[in-house]
């Protein structure tokens, strides 16, 4: 394990900055000594293990500075040491960090983290893992994957994404279309009112239209809010915009990082669309049981249905996301 990290001390963001030091106390301190800060100013992110060759290399700069500048002439110069302090271009370079001017502001990219004035974010083979260790699910591992061989992997993950709003859309609109008050298809069969629903109305209008009826969970509500403004963004260009230009490394890491965020809210998502899809199943089923009271087969197949654990389970996610609103109840 590495004796010395590299870590990000955020304060009042003028002073922000790269430090090096043994553990995030130590990191601090030097921002509170230095600079005045109290720790409730003061946040630190470890960033990346330094590699031990580069403590020999630092010393040497610092006393070679030490002796060019007359500073420290009093002490032991051979014997003086760099860290913890913070880290100088040369370091930051060596360690891989990259800058870029987007909006006016410079942002920073290091080991997979990209710095901003707003926080840190994960991108590229970072942000993969973290979506893999929250979800179970598993990808292609491109740590070490060509600039070339990125590009395959993003296309992809590009179309995971787009299966994924394929499903969760079915989803949604299969189970809320008779559930919105529209009596406009009541002369229709079930197909073609769901064929004209879905030219009709987009993703976005049909959230408005179960918001009309249903209060919804607000975890899931925002959900669905950031699953409509992502999945716009990648049906509208996300690859060309500024900030995800698939033609730049660092475009193509943060593609990787946008795709981890959606599908890590999308498959959420999912699980609540399907408990809907599940709920308009079991509704159809309890008519029909009305209706062909006198055919066994049906019956148990409804029966096996009804029963059947999973599908519990689904049905009561349902309850606990959308509760139809008291006005919009049957007389």
């Amino acid at each position: 394990m590495s004796k010395w990290k590299l870590y990000w001390v955020a304060s009042d963001g003028l002073e922000d900055c790269f430090v090096v030091a043994k553990n995030s106390r130590s990191a601090a301190r030097i921002e509170k000594n230095i600079n005045g800060f109290e720790d409730d100013d003061i946040s630190v992110t470890r960033i990346i293990d330094i590699p031990d060759k580069y403590e020999n290399v630092a010393n040497e700069e610092f006393r070679k500075w030490s002796k060019e500048n007359h500073c420290n002439e009093y002490l032991n110069i051979n014997a003086l040491v760099a860290w913890p302090y913070y880290a100088q271009e040369w370091l930051l370079e060596e360690l891989g960090v990259e800058y870029r001017m987007l909006k006016g502001e410079t942002e920073i990219l290091i080991n997979d983290m990209v710095i901003t004035q707003n926080g840190i974010y994960s991108v590229g083979v970072r942000a993969m893992k973290e979506i893999r260790e929250l979800t179970g699910k598993k990808f292609t591992d491109i740590s070490n994957i060509s600039y070339e061989g990125m590009r395959k992997v993003i296309d992809s993950m590009l179309g995971i994404c787009l299966t994924t709003i394929h499903r969760l859309e079915d989803y949604l609109t299969n189970s809320f279309i008779f559930a919105v008050g529209n009596k406009k298809y009541d002369n229709y069969t079930i197909e073609e009112a769901i064929e004209l629903w879905k030219k009709k109305f987009t993703f976005g209008r049909l959230i408005k239209l179960i918001e009309e009826r249903y209060e919804i969970d607000e975890v899931i509500y925002n959900a669905l809010q950031l699953f409509l403004i992502q999945r716009n963004k990648i049906a509208h260009g996300l690859t060309k915009d500024e900030r995800y230009n698939i033609d730049t490394v660092w475009g193509q890491k943060e593609i990787i990082g946008f795709v981890a965020l959606f599908l890590r809210n999308a498959w959420a998502l999912e699980k609540v669309a399907e408990s809907a899809y599940i709920c308009t199943v079991g509704l159809s089923f309890s008519i029909m049981k009305k209706g062909e009271a006198n055919d066994p087969e049906l019956l148990k197949d409804i029966d096996d249905f009804e029963n059947d654990s999973n599908v519990q389970e689904k049905v009561a996610l349902f309850a606990e996301v959308f509760k139809m609103k008291e006005e919009s109840m049957p007389h």
